[in-house]
Order: structure tokens, then sequence, then C-alpha cells
């Protein structure tokens, strides 16, 4: 499993991200999150809230740099609206890491036209590429209202970073739904909106 890693400390965020598929209903309201062709998480409902994610190898955000077992890599994140960002790190097998929110870095709240990097200038942890080999992909959902991840992630006993609990995609999916249409107070579907940016280890 390729993850990312506090200093020497490797993170236990283990879980796989996926979303459930473009659901029935007609409605836009209920839409749930839709898996594209690369398995990416989108909102199926068009909305003028943008997001980006890219990493410190490509500012582009559309290539796929390379990185080495034993390389630090910084992440970055900027919204057009002010919004709450969620950022994970995807990895080769499935699993996720949460990056954001956490305990040890600044709120996950961006302003517009910011750039957040992760981690940042001064933050007491780094990001350690671990391997094994394969495609990471770093997935960042903003939202404009803040989202309830107790379905997805939960804080254990002096842990800093979130571990991601659904252990299949298929989970993962039912969890992401209840995050964006829960049963009281849904957040809108022209709300929220992800970006996916991609490197390799090798």
């Amino acid at each position: 499993m390729s993850t990312l890693k506090m200093i020497s400390k490797k993170l236990a965020l283990l879980t796989a991200v996926s979303a459930a598929a473009l659901s029935s209903v007609s409605a836009p309201a209920f839409a749930t999150p839709k898996l594209s062709a690369q398995s990416i998480i989108v909102n199926p409902v068009q909305t003028t809230l943008t997001a980006r994610v890219w990493v410190d190898r490509d500012t582009s955000g559309t290539r796929v740099p390379n990185y080495s077992v034993g390389d630090r890599i910084t992440l970055y994140t900027t919204v057009n609206e002010n919004a709450y960002v969620y950022l994970f790190n995807v990895n080769p097998d499935g699993t996720t890491d949460q990056i954001l929110p956490n305990r040890i870095s600044a709120s996950n709240y961006v302003r517009a036209g910011t750039t957040r990097a992760f981690p940042a200038t001064g933050d007491q942890f780094t990001f350690d590429i671990t391997g094994p080999s394969g495609q990471n992909r770093v997935l960042v959902i903003a939202s404009r209202r803040a989202l309830n991840l107790s379905e997805l992630s939960s804080y254990q006993k002096g842990q800093s970073f979130a571990t991601v609990t659904p252990k299949t995609p298929e989970r993962l999916a039912q969890a992401l739904s209840i995050v964006v249409n829960p049963i009281a107070q849904p957040v809108p579907q022209q709300d929220w909106v992800s970006d996916t940016a991609f490197y390799n280890v090798y």
C-alpha cells in the first residue's frame, strides 16, 4: 500500500475511496455522487463552486508526475469561493489516507482564491512516500457547508489524523452518500464539488 507518512511514522489511515453511481431519482436535489470512468467522485449537478488540487511536481494538476519511495510530497488546493475542504490520498490498492481535516494543521475552511499547502510551512509533519509502486490519486471535496465525516472517519485517542473506516468501495459509497445527502439538513447538490490529481510512485 502506498501511503503518506507523518515524519517517520506511517499514517494509519486505511480504506477505499469510491462513490455511488448516479441514482435513478430524477430530482437533482437527491442525486448521489457519481463515479467517473476513472472511479473518481464527481457531482452530477452543475455548480459554480470550483476546486483544484495538485502536487508539488505538477502545478497544472493535469499530468502524472513521478515520485520515489522516500521522497517528500506537498499537496495544494484552492477554491473559487469560501469553502470547507476535505483532502484524501487514494492509494494504488484503493485504501485511503485522510489528509484534511486533521488535528495538527489549521482549519479546513479555505478562503476564496487562497492556495493551501499540506503540509504548510511551519507544520510539524511531513508527507513521505512509503510505497509500494503504483498510481495514487489526491482527491479534494469542497463544500459551501461543513460536512459531517462521522460516517467516513474518526479520531482514535491521541491520534492526529483520522482513520477512514469503511473497508470496501461499496461501504464507502454508502457512507459518502450519507455525508452529502444526510436525512437531516441535506447539503444542496450544487454546494459541493470535487477535483482529482494523480501521481506515480516508483
